[in-house]
């Protein structure tokens, strides 16, 4: 997703996600990845891209919040007016705030095309103040390496890539020019980003990601052969060279040796699908972890499968389907034993209920049903984290939870009070009975709660106000329920109506 382009471009990144990708080998072949060599350098004759930046100063959090948790922030103290921090907005009645423990920046005048403006020369002061913000709130940092500088584009002409009207100019969709199709290369300009990066930041991010949406066009027209390459190259600059007998990519140099930051670790190149494609993730992964780059896969080069959760529908009328994420889930996993990745942790790494002034899903009501649905059936998969996107906006069509005309808006209430919901309690597998879904989530001491909606998303029930639609049975144990706002009262009976926005049955009142 992209805040900092025309909303033109954004629309068009939407399209792109609706059709089935074209694959990225056929693309290659008709000329559509890497450009010539006619712009690479003389063999043996590596670019010097290392900025000597110095180090930050920082302090990282000691202990963050729930990380399943997490967040994009477009500007903070910086913007025009200030973008608060989420945590220190007081929301409408109830004493509860916005709380996560991990921020993604994407977004965020953070890019590689604004920062790394010239072969050796680097600007951090924006990051610095970045990284600082998210420790003093006790946030752990995602940073997604990606958008190629339009000096080192290997099509730097290109004005159909994503932030081709923003800073950094055209081809930021390219890989840089002294990478080839096959992965083949010195790709120092790459490695001596993430050099730069990585030696000022060591000890200060936890997360380092190779791309964003790298299955569509208007962010990657590279091969995946590339992608490889550079997450090769990412690794041993960060971690130095896998385990168990694992080796760099023998076309590569490292101008400050490998290993710079062994503590962080390394998140996949996201694909993201739609409600029209929602297998995307699970295909675009595939060919990604099965393709190879001087004889070595990426697998034993990740830490993290990334992927992005979106199910917009981009259909006016059509709204988003929060239960389809579990589709989309299960389409990843399914793919995820062929490839020596086992036990590495998944992360969405960005999810939401996308542009919804293009589907008309503009009811506050049906957004907080949404985002509390979201969150509630990921927590009860293999998923271990999941990035909101976004906190703020500057149009009201992609998902924003404040803005500084409005506040924050009821789904801001709703994400804070499923973070109280999910916090310290152990989720069980949601479970579908027609139209009502249930998670059961228990903690220490004999608690157990029980969040329940209905998913019928026929004209009747999905639609504005979200109406009740379904009377529950409730179970004998529960003896209290909380809405989204942060309601708790005595259950009204045996039975309870239910709607879109979950409830939360209750054994006991929540710690």
């Amino acid at each position: 997703m992209q805040s900092r382009i025309s909303s033109s471009t954004s629309f068009l990144k939407w399209l792109a996600a609706l059709i089935p990708p074209i694959s990225l080998a056929l693309l290659s072949a008709c000329g559509g990845g890497s450009s010539s060599t006619s712009t690479q350098p003389p063999p043996g004759n590596p670019i010097n891209n290392v900025c000597n930046s110095g180090t930050f100063s920082g302090s990282p959090a000691s202990s963050t919040p729930n990380t399943y948790f997490g967040m994009h922030i477009h500007d903070i103290a910086q913007g025009t007016p200030p973008v608060p921090w989420p945590s220190t907005i007081s929301l409408p009645g109830t004493s509860d705030t916005v709380q996560f423990g991990g921020l993604r920046l994407w977004d965020s005048g953070t890019g590689w095309a604004e920062m790394n403006t010239a072969a050796g020369t680097c600007d951090f002061s924006h990051m610095d103040d970045w990284v600082s913000e998210a420790q003093s709130n006790n946030a752990d940092i995602l940073y997604n390496l990606g958008r190629t500088p339009n000096w080192a584009s290997s099509d730097p002409s290109d004005s159909s890539c994503a932030y081709a009207d923003d800073v950094g100019g055209n081809g930021q969709c390219w890989p840089p020019t002294d990478l080839n199709s096959d992965g083949s290369g010195a790709d120092s300009i790459w490695i001596g980003w993430v050099t730069s990066v990585v030696s000022r930041y060591k000890g200060q991010i936890k997360y380092y990601e190779i791309w964003n949406e790298w299955n569509i066009s208007l962010f990657w027209k590279g091969t995946p052969q590339q992608l490889v390459r550079m997450t090769q190259d990412a690794r041993c600059v960060i971690e130095g060279p896998p385990a168990a007998g694992g080796s760099c990519n023998s076309d590569s140099t490292f101008p400050n040796g490998t290993g710079l930051d062994p503590n962080a670790r390394i998140i996949t190149p996201s694909p993201v699908g739609s409600q029209s494609n929602l297998n995307a993730a699970e295909t675009n992964m595939a060919t990604y972890l099965g393709a190879q780059a001087g004889g070595m896969g990426p697998a034993s080069f990740v830490d993290v499968i990334g992927f992005h959760c979106y199910v917009s529908t981009q259909t006016v009328g059509d709204y988003p389907i929060p239960e389809q994420v579990l589709t989309v889930i299960d389409d990843l996993n399914s793919i995820l034993p062929n490839f020596p990745v086992q036990g590495d942790p998944v992360f969405c790494t960005e999810g939401g209920y996308g542009q919804v002034n293009l589907e008309g899903f503009t009811d506050p009501d049906l957004q907080a049903g949404f985002l509390a649905r979201f969150y509630l059936l990921q927590a009860s998969t293999n998923v271990s984290r999941v990035y909101w996107y976004a906190w703020d906006q500057t149009s009201t069509d992609t998902g924003a939870l404040w803005s500084s005309t409005t506040g924050p808006t009821e789904a801001a209430t709703a994400y804070a009070e499923v973070y109280r919901w999910i916090t310290g309690a152990t989720p069980s597998a949601c479970t579908q009975n027609g139209n009502v879904w249930s998670c059961v989530l228990t903690r220490s001491g004999g608690y157990q709660a029980l969040a329940v909606w209905d998913g019928d998303t026929g004209s009747s029930c999905y639609t504005s106000g979200a109406p009740t639609c379904t009377t529950f049975s409730i179970p004998g144990q529960y003896t209290l329920y909380r809405d989204l706002s942060g309601n708790e009262t005595a259950v009204p009976g045996a039975t309870i109506g239910i709607s879109a926005k979950p409830i939360l049955l209750e054994t006991s009142a929540l710690p």
